[in-house]
């Protein structure tokens, strides 16, 4: 049995669970089933070379092997892991390194306003409070019947390049009931009246490989002409309610719930992203199991 932990990310979605049982293979331990490599699972998502648009308010500029999800071909590719996107999904990155980490990226775009950036925050008062969010947060989860929780530290300290308006940080979670530790890794893009939300996800064991992916992802992101930080006009546009430490802060309000991924099982192709409650890989098991007795035909060209 092979236990892996993924990144988290927080949008505030809602999930039904599956219920915990045996996977199919486990119920077979002579005659295992392997799971379809994950380039067989990705082809009936379409996966897009070059520039792919991001709603209408921006691009990322891929390159170097790197493809997109598009859209609905992201959010069902989300969807058949187990997840409920919803429409707030522009799409999926997929680098090119996927088969063998199985790491991808999820962008989202935040229309809450302007972000403005005057303020520098304190970073160590900034995790004070957000520690003792978390404490509060944990009592919420266990009054829900789910695991406590508890916010270590920083895996990477805050970095915000105000010339590009571009954030990113990483956090590090304790899920009770949970072996090991959960990271949250983010880069936000600041424009006109918005953000845009990138998360990386993959094993714990890859943090440097999910900081390179979301490093590169942040630097070919970027908002269209009209849409960027400079096009902001204070008479016309939303501001945000919040700044760059609110920015940060938020990904631990109670309002959007936090997102913990426990153990897989077997042979899972690839890691889905869990919204607040434990699931276990036997899921994965029988859809991936499911698609090697049904298989798809390939998409058409």
């Amino acid at each position: 049995m092979t236990r892996s932990i993924v990144f988290v990310w927080l949008l505030g979605l809602t999930l039904t669970v599956p219920a915990l049982c045996q996977s199919e293979e486990a119920a077979q331990p002579d005659a295992p089933e392997e799971a379809p490599p994950p380039s067989h699972v990705l082809a009936k998502y379409h996966p897009a070379e070059g520039t792919a648009r991001l709603g209408t308010v921006a691009e990322v500029k891929l390159t170097d092997g790197w493809t997109f999800l598009r859209g609905p071909d992201g959010r069902r590719f989300l969807k058949d892991l187990g997840n409920d996107p919803g429409p707030a999904i522009l799409g999926v990155a997929i680098p090119p390194d996927f088969e063998d980490s199985h790491a991808f990226a999820v962008y989202t775009y935040i229309d809450d306003g302007h972000v403005a950036d005057d303020d520098a925050p304190d970073y160590d008062q900034l995790l004070a409070d957000m520690k003792a969010d978390a404490v509060q947060q944990s009592k919420a989860r266990k009054k829900a019947g789910q695991g406590g929780v508890k916010l270590l530290g920083w895996a990477e300290d805050p970095h915000y390049d105000k010339a590009e308006h571009k954030l990113f940080w990483a956090e590090k979670l304790e899920f009770e009931g949970n072996d090991g530790l959960t990271l949250n890794y983010n880069v936000r893009v600041l424009g006109r009246t918005g953000h845009l939300v990138v998360n990386g996800v993959g094993d714990i064991e890859q943090l440097s490989l999910v900081a390179e992916h979301n490093q590169y992802l942040m630097q070919a992101t970027e908002f269209v002409d009209g849409q960027r930080y400079s096009d902001y006009d204070a008479s016309t546009d939303k501001l945000a309610a919040y700044g760059i430490g609110g920015l940060i802060a938020g990904t631990l309000a109670a309002k959007a719930g936090l997102f913990a991924k426990l153990a897989l099982l077997l042979k899972a192709a690839i890691k889905p992203i869990i919204a607040g409650l434990v699931v276990v890989g036997a899921f994965l098991g029988r859809l991936f199991g499911r698609r090697k007795q049904e298989p798809e035909a390939p998409p058409a060209t």
